[in-house]
């Protein structure tokens, strides 16, 4: 794989992060920044291609979509209710 020189333009904060995780991987700037790189584009492609293919399907039929719309909800739902978590801070601090 040939390499080229390239220069970029990035918020401050964010090469801080870069330079943490970097230094955290034994890796250099240059090489994190390669391999996060070459992973975005390569979900970009599989982005691409599902919705290339999704154009030629039919749409979902209303049970097909109650089925997708349970299972993202499952998917996204926090791993505890709000009533748990308003209650921690009394738990932490030995009210009842």
């Amino acid at each position: 794989m040939s390499l080229e020189r390239v220069t970029i333009t990035i918020p401050s904060e964010t090469l801080e992060a870069v330079r943490s995780a970097a230094e955290r991987e034994g890796l250099s700037v240059s090489a994190w920044l390669s391999r996060a790189a070459e992973h975005a584009a390569k979900i970009e492609a599989g982005l691409a291609a599902a919705e290339e293919a999704m154009a030629h399907l039919p749409p979902p039929t209303p049970e097909e979509q109650a089925w997708v719309d349970a299972v993202m909800e499952d998917a996204t739902r926090p791993a505890y209710s709000d009533e748990y978590s308003s209650h921690s801070d009394d738990r932490a601090r030995g009210a009842a």
